[in-house]
């Protein structure tokens, strides 16, 4: 006798074509929020100031990753690595 088929839920398709994608942007933005929260000017703004500026640095990593992965292929790694060091950059021209 066959099993009858048993669909997915919806949480377990989610995770399975996206979860890892997800996981990768979560912490890109746990980073923005650790870069503002260790920057000299950025950490002294109220909580609303510091999720804004968290939340700025991650719309801008994320466009300029966009704009790299049109002119490039990229690997995880890579894009790890131009995260990071975007926001080296900013941390430097804020802390200037």
């Amino acid at each position: 006798m066959e099993q009858p088929i048993v669909k997915k839920s919806q949480k377990e398709r989610v995770d399975e074509k996206y979860g890892n994608m997800i996981d990768y942007y979560a912490n890109v933005l746990a980073r923005c929020h650790y870069a503002v929260s260790r920057n000299e000017y950025l950490s002294k703004l109220d909580p609303m100031g510091q999720k804004t500026s968290a939340t700025t640095l991650f719309i801008r990593v994320c466009n300029r990753m966009d704009e790299s992965d049109k002119s490039k292929s990229f690997t995880p790694e890579k894009l790890m690595d131009i995260s990071a060091k975007y926001a080296e950059s900013i941390d430097k021209v804020v802390q200037a």
